[in-house]
């Protein structure tokens, strides 16, 4: 595997959403400043000399309808026109919205056609709003359109592809996706994620899936705090078995890097070299299953500072490279208490997770 074997999916149009709220008001920290220091840093790193540079292209209705109701993107492109409100919890309009909403769902589009085409074997669409909280019929979280979904849809539908696995590690559990995929046997989704045990909410281990699609829905729920050696442990044990078991035709990742330590609106403890670490271990599956390749798509990650270094290890783990050396790869405080907890949590899932996807 090279660089040149990896698509980066980029347009400009991506800047035009903006949202006018003041710190620390959670919209405010979705900006376009998060994919432009990304850009900077990719072009600054010479990495855009040795991928392929693809530009997203802007989705359809029809593309949306795949996935989306009628009314709800019907709400979102009246209150885009209308210039301002409220369109979900944590969702509002901007002039801009329906055009730059469109524009991500594109960008995921392009980079699930350029691996389902076999034109390249990984590709990372870098675009914004992020889209994995936002349902069937409701927007929610900083996400109008379900970008990752309806990418996956798409390819379902034109481009022969049948089985696919969704790894979505951003820091919040991204419930739009499971909800659109819960009852699809053919569509595995595994999600790890910061949870609050004591407020119980949506994505505990228990949710598996129900009808024809009850065992491939696998959330990995982990402790406030959590570093990298917790996720290591739930990418070997857990995510790595279940991804063999489904046999994808192709692996779509969610990418949020709000779990960074840094971040100013995760609450997790790890740092570019778990995003190097997963890069590493789906570039390792997509090889081990026979897949076509694996689509990354920007979620959360709300600190400019580190997005970049995040996604370059994530790159490097997908190109083959070694894991390259940032400033934020620091010594930290570890709990052995909170490793032992999430020791015992992912052999919960793990027992869950493969006896279902083995039954």
């Amino acid at each position: 595997m090279a660089w040149n074997d990896i698509a980066v999916v980029l347009h400009p149009g991506i800047a035009e959403h903006i949202m006018p709220f003041p710190r620390p008001h959670l919209e405010s920290f979705e900006t376009p400043l998060r994919v432009e220091m990304i850009r900077r840093h990719l072009r600054t790193r010479g990495i855009f000399k040795h991928v392929r540079v693809a530009r997203a292209r802007m989705a359809t209705v029809e593309d949306l309808r795949r996935v989306h109701t009628d009314y709800m993107i019907d709400t979102i492109r009246i209150m885009s026109d209308l210039g301002a409100g409220e369109v979900g919890e944590s969702a509002y309009a901007s002039p801009e919205l329906y055009r730059s909403a469109l524009m991500a769902v594109g960008g995921a589009v392009r980079a699930a056609t350029l691996v389902a085409k076999e034109e390249s074997r990984h590709s990372f669409s870098v675009m914004r709003p992020p889209g994995h909280h936002a349902t069937r019929s409701t927007p929610m979280g900083l996400c109008y359109f379900n970008n990752i979904a309806v990418a996956i849809r798409y390819i379902q539908m034109k481009c022969e592809v049948r089985r696919v696995s969704v790894l979505d590690f951003d820091d919040h559990f991204g419930n739009g996706t499971a909800e659109i995929f819960y009852s699809d046997p053919d569509v595995q989704y595994i999600s790890i994620h910061e949870y609050d045990y004591d407020d119980y909410g949506m994505g505990h281990f228990s949710e598996t899936g129900s009808g024809d699609g009850e065992g491939t829905n696998i959330n990995i729920p982990l402790l406030e705090h959590s570093t990298d050696e917790s996720y290591s442990l739930a990418l070997r044990e857990v995510v790595v078995p279940a991804v063999e078991t489904h046999q994808p035709e192709i692996i779509a990742v969610s990418a949020g890097f709000d779990s960074h330590y840094a971040d100013p609106v995760g609450n997790m403890n790890v740092d570019s070299s778990t995003f190097w670490l997963i890069g590493s271990t789906v570039r390792g599956l997509v090889e081990s299953v026979g897949a076509r390749g694996s689509f990354w798509v920007l979620e959360g990650g709300y600190n400019p500072l580190v997005l970049g270094p995040c996604v370059e290890a994530s790159l490097a783990g997908l190109a083959g490279e070694e894991k390259p050396v940032f400033e934020d790869q620091v010594p930290r405080e570890v709990s052995q208490g909170l490793l032992e907890a999430n020791r015992r949590i992912i052999r919960r899932v793990r027992e869950i997770a493969l006896k279902r996807t083995h039954s």
